[in-house]
């Protein structure tokens, strides 16, 4: 969270939430005991912000701030208790994360801006013991986490990968020879030549993983990568009780599967076998391209591509020792990969891509051998940007805690698919298609998934969690959505007794909330381009209110006016308060961009209108209002 964050929060009361990334604490009667376990929590999930001097009363969250005193004490003491091991298991903070904060009314805040742990240094916990003192994040808030929750951060936190161990009484007895020969095949296919092939059975198992020498000890023997890869099904088992591989094809949600491969006593089940069995269901489903290659024909394309790095991940990312195995769903419209572990990276880190922290590396290594997975961090990478290409919703990765499991939906359909608009429609009436923006997104992904939360739609469009707040209010206020829940752990579901009502008054009511949300609602034009073809990013152009995405079309009705009525009607609207660039461009009916880089410069420059932060031009909540000597 930046300082700007910050003090939006503390300068809109009305939108004044916590939220899973947001902590709010009085700090009135002293430094708050529970600081330390939301400092553990946030350390522990994602990262996030606590806020000293917010008191909660009956839900609603007031800011009755602190004395410059008392703030100078608190930052102070939070600099000793946080180097203080008996107080905090390791201090992650540096000096720009603890800030003092003063708004416009003299009031002063402390924040703490926790950063995510790496996994080496998890758990953090309060107090020497880990076992008590650990906590982490989920939406209604801190909680303290089970030993078992403890025992998996522990071991994701050594420096010995899983599948690196060393298994007792394992021989290569316990290895299908049949799988080993079929590796061997597709290694040699994709790197035909290489010196490893030369090896023998045990030979090459040692160079890849599959077999391993203790230079301390001189113990040596199969690996858990090596049994996983290529064991009988039964000696998995014997090694790995909860160890389980599942695929199912739903195309008729009546039925739990229409297709199904798990190990049902017919095949070794192990992951090898587990994945030639599955990446043909799984390929044969998706469009065949037609292009050629050093003059051969190539069957697969990028998305191909990003579909079996999605399905590879699952299986060298999951924790075999917990229960609920890997998981491979595919429907009609989208895939459900899922697999048991803790994610060893952010979920900010996967969106951004280019760091890779498997949790099996030998297994790793192997499917890297046979062509398969990348080992530079571009996984994520190359499943976003072909999502991204393809206009399709953006994959979404859940990450679900005890017991610890990843999911990710790879949706292949647009943010404003048809069918859902039409679902809309029937609902509330065809001129929910003219609502466009995030509220439409908010509304058709409610409809798609059941419901709706502030985190999801962080991931869908470019706005911060108190601006979506601010949005979601505004759609049950005018009853397109219901809540369930309250505070932080509040979903949305669609208003489905809601029958064609008219839309011009939330038009109008989102376009001036969210015109600071990162992501504004054109309501110029009749249709949204999902194409991304609409997309200004020059910097130039682009409205400085965050990464501001507008159509370039406007209402054919608009009447053609002199440059000096154009101003007349601006000054009009702006007199007597302030006006976002949003709200001016639908109060008169003009774009917004044509306004900001044609309009608006020149009023500012002949002192007829003046910006509401002067000092700060770019700013995201910047606004106008018509000089005092205006009349209208």
């Amino acid at each position: 969270m930046t300082d700007l964050d910050i003090y939006e929060l503390l300068d809109k009361e009305q939108v004044l939430s916590e939220s899973f990334e947001v902590e709010f604490k009085s700090a009135k009667g002293g430094l708050p005991g529970s600081l330390w376990e939301s400092y553990s929590a946030f350390a522990n999930s994602e990262g996030g912000s606590i806020i000293l001097g917010i008191t909660e009363d009956d839900n609603e969250f007031k800011l009755d701030g602190l004395s410059k005193e008392q703030v100078l004490k608190y930052q102070r003491l939070c600099w000793d208790q946080v180097n203080n091991k008996n107080k905090i298991s390791i201090n992650l903070l540096s000096n720009e994360d603890v800030k003092i904060l003063e708004s416009e009314n003299g009031q002063y805040f402390l924040a703490i801006l926790v950063p995510a742990a790496e996994y080496k240094s998890k758990p953090v916990h309060v107090g020497p013991d880990a076992r008590t003192g650990t906590f982490k994040r989920n939406h209604t808030g801190d909680y303290k986490c089970s030993s078992e929750e403890v025992r998996q951060m522990i071991a994701d936190s050594l420096p010995q990968k899983p599948d690196s161990r060393i298994l007792d009484n394992f021989t290569l007895d316990d290895l299908d020879k049949t799988t080993i020969s079929q590796f061997r095949q597709i290694f040699g296919s994709a790197k035909p030549g290489h010196p490893y092939l030369s090896e023998d059975d045990k030979g090459l198992l040692e160079k890849i993983g599959g077999w391993k020498k203790d230079r301390r000890t001189k113990k040596e023997g199969l690996t858990i990568a090596g049994l996983l890869m290529f064991g009988k099904h039964q000696s998995i088992i014997d090694a790995l009780s909860d160890y389980h591989l599942d695929y199912q094809e739903i195309t008729d949600p009546t039925l739990r599967w229409s297709d199904r491969i798990f190990p049902d006593g017919t095949w070794e089940a192990n992951i090898f076998q587990f994945y030639r069995r599955v990446w043909p269901k799984i390929s044969s489903s998706l469009p065949k391209p037609f292009q050629l290659q050093e003059g051969q024909r190539k069957d697969e394309d990028q998305l191909h591509e990003a579909i079996r790095e999605a399905l590879v991940n699952s299986l060298i990312h999951a924790d075999y020792s917990i229960a609920g195995g890997v998981v491979i769903k595919k429907y009609q419209d989208y895939f459900l990969l899922s697999n048991p572990g803790n994610l060893l990276i952010t979920i900010d880190q996967y969106y951004k891509g280019g760091i890779s922290v498997p949790r099996n590396t030998s297994i790793q290594t192997m499917f890297i051998l046979l062509g398969y997975g990348e080992k530079a961090g571009s996984g994520s990478t190359r499943i976003l940007s072909t999502w991204e290409g393809q206009h399709w919703r953006k994959p979404y990765i859940q990450v679900i805690n005890n017991p610890a499991r990843v999911e990710l939906y790879l949706r292949m359909e647009s943010l404003l698919p048809p069918k859902s608009l039409n679902v809309l429609a029937e609902l509330f009436g065809e001129q929910i298609k003219n609502m466009q923006g995030d509220g439409l997104i908010a509304l058709t992904t409610a409809e798609i998934e059941g419901s709706i939360t502030n985190i999801r739609l962080q991931q869908l469009i470019n706005a911060h969690s108190s601006e979506i707040s601010k949005m979601l209010k505004i759609l049950c206020a005018h009853n397109y959505l219901i809540p369930f829940g309250k505070g932080r752990g509040t979903s949305y579901k669609l208003n489905k007794e809601l029958k064609k009502v008219s839309i011009g008054d939330i038009k109008n009511t989102l376009a001036n909330s969210m015109d600071t949300s990162g992501s504004n609602m054109d309501t110029s034009g009749n249709n949204m381009d999902t194409s991304g073809n609409n997309m200004d990013t020059s910097g130039n152009n682009m409205d400085t209110s965050r990464n501001n995405m507008e159509t370039k079309t406007v209402e054919s009705s608009k009447k053609r006016m002199k440059k000096s009525e154009l101003n007349n009607k601006i000054l009009s609207v702006c007199f007597g308060e302030y006006k976002t660039l949003s709200e001016i461009s639908i109060l008169i009916n003009r774009d917004s961009k044509y306004l900001k880089n044609d309009i608006i410069p020149d009023m500012l420059k002949s002192n007829r209108l003046e910006r509401l932060y002067p000092s700060n031009p770019n700013h995201p909540n910047q606004a106008y209002k018509a000089i005092d000597t205006y009349e209208n």
